[in-house]
């Protein structure tokens, strides 16, 4: 099995809803491609962290006797049955109930998700904490190749002039190298339902995430002046926020306030919160 097949049968795979001979053949490729291992250990993490949690109860009987009535009285007369495949016919069935139940208890689907049906960046003022957190989902993205590179191996200006011509806000790139530093790509990304740009650096053999974001929506994170440079760490990776020159940053890596080597030299002095390193070698 080639790794195109695989992928489109990962989600059925991992749902049990394949044939065992269709099952086993994903099985085998997963052993043989670290690639496709990867993708699936990121579903099988996603679906214990985020769905199993959110999971509804069973749907009620006579909620889904209702649904599949609603489907057998589509135009075309024919069964629910015939017209969808049993998974998604399954799928249906759940996504149509959950709606039915939110509406009859008042509240929105976003609400039984836990948002509010409201995307973070559209609130009055979006965490620092929330921030850090979809930074580092991106990061991880960016660090195991899920997220493919729209460009790669350019010089940090080249690829300044690049993101300008493509989104509508100041992207500001300094022009450091070293032996220990290399841009490896970058790309424009989302961060929850903003639009970035994503840089993917190697710094001293780590990975290190980059991600610039509108100055305005820097704001909206009601953060003081000092110091310049925030840190939070989140699932184990630090994460440091600031705004210099018209832009703002979010830079996430493992290797603490050395990870700032993408944007500023050695020499440079960076207010960064106390306990926090920046000129230490590992």
């Amino acid at each position: 099995m080639v790794c195109k097949v695989a992928r489109s049968k990962l989600f059925q795979y991992m749902d049990g809803e394949l044939p065992e001979e269709q099952a086993f053949a994903v099985e085998s490729h997963l052993a043989a491609c670290p690639d496709c291992r990867r993708l699936a250990e990121l579903e099988r993490s996603f679906r214990e962290r985020y769905v199993e949690p959110l999971r509804p109860a069973p749907t009620p009987q006579r909620v889904r006797d209702q649904v599949t009535r609603f489907l057998d009285a589509l135009p075309d007369r024919q069964s629910a049955a015939q017209r969808l495949p049993a998974f998604l016919r399954a799928r249906l069935l759940a996504g149509l109930a959950l709606f039915v139940l939110g509406s009859l208890l008042g509240v929105g689907l976003g609400r039984l998700l836990g948002h509010g049906g409201e995307r973070p960046w559209n609130r009055p003022e979006t965490s620092l904490v929330r921030l850090a957190a979809v930074s580092v989902e991106q990061h991880q993205k960016l660090a195991r190749g899920i997220l493919p590179y729209d460009i790669q191996r350019v010089a940090p200006k080249a690829a300044e002039q690049w993101f300008k011509g493509r989104l509508n806000f100041n992207v500001s790139l300094p022009e450091l190298t070293g032996d220990d530093l290399v841009l490896l790509g970058g790309r424009i990304s989302n961060l929850e339902d903003l639009e970035v740009a994503a840089l993917h650096y190697r710094v001293e053999g780590k990975d290190v995430s980059l991600f610039i974001i509108p100055v305005e929506k820097y704001r909206t994170l009601g953060l003081g002046d000092s110091p310049k440079f925030k840190m939070v760490t989140r699932q184990g990776y630090d994460v440091v926020v600031w705004a210099s020159h018209g832009a703002a940053y979010s830079l996430v890596s493992e290797i603490g306030g050395r990870s700032c080597l993408v944007c500023h030299s050695r020499e440079e002095k960076l207010d960064l919160p106390p306990g926090s390193r920046v000129h230490d070698k590992l």
